[in-house]
């Protein structure tokens, strides 16, 4: 039997590990993608591999949204507009910000967590990938005492599905961690977690997809998905009008995918929403592990001898400049809370898309009404933390053999248009 011929469209985590699993499978694999690793949303990630995420959608989390619309430095920010697009995604955004639909959502990402977390760990191994990777939880840093309750009630309700957390004082924490300042009331420490350097995770994979044998092409910029006459989706096209052919298309090209699945008639609902990193070197006594600071959203993570700041969701029309306040607004927050954060040079700013849908979940799975095409994109803030299982379920799909999860599971993620 001839190897089956797949062609990946986009080179982030979620692209590069489908690419991984199927090379690995025996399937013939190309991938393309417009640009070289290193400035996409994958690269610009905040450094949390945080299993156990709770979704973007959660209760009240729609209501908070309208209110910091006045505040540009909040840490999300809608700009204001009537495109009917928008105005359809904020209702569905809120119509899934209920308990019921978080209980469904929170349940499913759970269980991901776990198979997810051990994707990454075997593939680190067998591939000898180094990137700054270690299992020390991540920390959710707490300033208000008032808040503390509640956000350990928070921890604790993920427990049934396996999550560990512990309570730390201001002094319990500070005895453990004495990177922090004396604003700080307390944390939640998220024990089961990891941290990891994102772009070093991002170059060490590209290497292993290419050493397992597949074609990756950067500045290949596709302009739409190829069809024949039978409907069926057989590939990409180029912007120089080449065709890379395939028996099967996976678009796993972040936000960027909601316009090449319109080329075939496929719709999937996406808003761009953008965040912001800025690298610091000089910190002094870096962090023992990385987290978010809870009153502000701002996550931090320890990389090598240089502490990286990232946060926020943007939701505005692509191509839109950077807003300098946003990004200021992190280092301002995070020196209220860690020590060394004023006197710190920038190595590095960025700012880069989220592809996030309107319930908060990813769609993985096939195109509804167009053969041969793959979706798996929409994974938000939650990209880094779901590409490996995510590479590990679509695998499984595009080569029939088990799922690595429930199907149960998988029907939130499922493609709902």
């Amino acid at each position: 039997m001839s190897q089956p011929r797949m062609v990946v469209i986009g080179a982030g985590i979620v692209g590069l590990c489908t690419a991984y699993e199927l090379a690995r499978a025996g399937a013939s694999v190309t991938v393309l993608d417009r640009e070289p690793i290193g400035n996409a949303a994958s690269s610009g990630n905040a450094g949390l591999f945080s299993i156990g995420h709770y979704p973007l959608t959660r209760p009240g989390a729609s209501w908070r949204g309208l209110r910091w619309m006045l505040d540009r430095t909040s840490p999300l920010w809608i700009r204001p507009s009537l495109s009917p697009a928008l105005l359809k995604w904020l209702w569905t955004f809120h119509r899934h910000c209920d308990a019921a639909t978080t209980e469904r959502a929170l349940r499913t990402l759970c269980a991901l967590g776990w198979e997810t977390i051990g994707a990454l760990e075997s593939m680190l191994d067998r591939e000898r990938i180094h990137c700054h990777y270690e299992r020390s939880g991540w920390l959710d840093i707490v300033c208000d005492e008032g808040k503390l309750d509640a956000a350990e009630a928070e921890g604790k309700s993920i427990a049934e599905f396996g999550y560990s957390t512990r309570r730390l004082s201001a002094r319990e924490l500070r005895e453990w961690d004495g990177a922090f300042t004396d604003r700080v009331a307390g944390a939640i420490h998220y024990t089961d977690t990891a941290i990891l350097h994102p772009g070093l995770l991002m170059q060490g994979l590209a290497a292993a997809v290419a050493r397992q044998g597949v074609t990756l092409r950067f500045d290949a910029t596709v302009g739409s998905l190829a069809r024949d006459l039978n409907g069926r989706c057989v590939g990409a096209t180029l912007a120089s009008g080449e065709v890379v052919r395939g028996d099967t298309t996976v678009l796993a090209s972040g936000i960027w995918s909601q316009g090449l699945a319109a080329t075939v008639g496929v719709e999937v609902p996406m808003q761009p929403a953008r965040g912001y990193h800025i690298q610091l070197d000089g910190v002094g006594r870096l962090p023992r592990t990385g987290g978010v600071l809870h009153e502000t959203a701002v996550a931090f993570a320890p990389m090598g001898s240089e502490l990286r700041l990232a946060g926020t969701l943007e939701i505005a029309p692509l191509g839109r400049p950077w807003m300098r306040r946003r990004l200021d607004a992190i280092r301002r927050k995070a020196q209220a809370c860690i020590s060394g954060v004023e006197v710190a040079h920038v190595v590095r700013e960025w700012a880069g898309y989220r592809p996030c849908t309107g319930d908060g979940m990813p769609v993985i799975g096939y195109a509804r009404g167009v053969p041969g095409l793959y979706i798996a994109t929409g994974h938000a803030m939650m990209g880094l933390m779901l590409g490996p299982v995510t590479g590990r379920i679509a695998c499984a799909d595009l080569l029939g053999t088990p799922l690595p999860v429930d199907e149960e599971l998988l029907t939130t993620l499922r493609p709902r248009a």
